[in-house]
């Protein structure tokens, strides 16, 4: 009878890099994409993956490496004039995912300021607004943050917002909170979005933190997620905000609400580039849920764990926010215009 014999242990097989591009869709870029796609992998490769544990420790963040951002020349990315970066979609979601992909923190930090800000001034300003605060956002010489989610409405934008503006004149008086806002505590600009106390419609305002008079931030404590970005809650107690700053051009009501903060949420996850359907799901680079897209609109997936109890949380994915109640598992939170469906998850930001 033959005599078994053991196998002499081969040495393991090396495994090939790791890369989150399953589908290769760096490949379509062209050269000069590819170039800012490597430039952006080896920056948080050797400056933001070295130190960020630390700032994670610590719930700060890395002030020292905002100068080397700006030399990036990402600023205004998907974004075309107005000393914007420009590009295409494609790019804007692989240049998310490649931040992402070193640190979640960091690319909310970008992305609430890239494309939520700024993004909310492409899409609703007028042109004296895009040509006033582009420019120097896209230089990052401005940094901003997205003022929706509040403390007893979430980011229910469609009828449960508390905070309200009232026309005086020129002038509008804001009154108000909100709550879990990316890059608050240290930001130059605020998109605030208040309703207007004589339609009863979301309107947008750019407020100018550091020079408004009666608008305060407070640091959230104690996250347990995203630390690096930092998160705060916004008092406005008679903040007026002259009427140059209302966001003239495409927020006269939560229709035009709805459309604008969904463009700039869109542009930070890159989905204008997957409506073609090769890609039906991604994970959603800022707060983890995942936006499906079908046939032209978002529908809900969830992360997290599972409700049971016809409570489920809804926000703006991107926006760093915290969450209200939705109408209930497997039920789509629809806005107003009903352009998209919403994303459900079970998790905060």
């Amino acid at each position: 009878m033959p005599i078994a014999t053991a196998l002499k242990p081969s040495a393991p097989k090396q495994l090939p890099p790791p890369n989150s591009d399953f589908y290769h869709y760096a490949d379509l870029l062209n050269a000069e994409e590819r170039a800012i796609h490597q430039r952006v992998r080896t920056f948080m490769e050797s400056k933001v993956a070295p130190i960020i544990n630390k700032y994670w420790v610590e719930d700060a963040f890395p002030f020292e490496l905002v100068p080397l951002v700006k030399e990036l020349n990402l600023g205004g990315l998907g974004i075309h004039g107005y000393g914007c970066a420009g590009g295409n979609q494609l790019l804007v979601g692989l240049i998310g995912v490649e931040m992402a992909r070193v640190d979640a923190s960091f690319a909310t930090f970008f992305g609430v300021h890239n494309f939520l800000a700024m993004g909310s001034i492409q899409v609703a300003g007028s042109e004296e607004q895009k040509q006033k605060w582009l420019p120097p956002m896209a230089r990052m010489e401005k940094i901003g943050c997205f003022g929706l989610t509040e403390p007893l409405a979430g980011s229910g934008a469609g009828g449960g917002l508390t905070t309200t503006a009232k026309r005086e004149g020129d002038t509008w008086v804001l009154n108000g909170q909100k709550r879990w806002i990316g890059n608050a505590p240290w930001c130059d600009i605020s998109i605030i979005w208040s309703k207007d106390v004589a339609d009863n419609q979301v309107k947008g305002f750019v407020v100018e933190n550091k020079t408004t008079h009666g608008f305060s931030v407070e640091k959230m404590q104690n996250k347990m997620a995203l630390k690096v970005v930092q998160n705060g809650q916004i008092t406005m107690r008679d903040c007026r905000v002259p009427e140059a700053n209302r966001l003239a051009s495409g927020a006269q009501s939560f229709r035009d609400t709805a459309r604008a903060a969904w463009d700039a949420v869109l542009r930070g996850l890159g989905s204008d580039g997957l409506r073609d359907g090769r890609l039906r799901a991604r994970p959603q680079i800022h707060t983890g849920a995942i936006a499906v897209r079908k046939a032209g609109r978002l529908v809900p997936a969830h992360s997290g764990p599972p409700c049971e109890d016809a409570r489920q949380h809804h926000c703006l994915p991107g926006h760093g926010g915290s969450h209200s109640p939705a109408r209930g598992r497997g039920q789509a939170y629809g806005p107003a215009s009903r352009a998209f469906e919403g994303v459900l998850h079970g998790q905060g930001a």
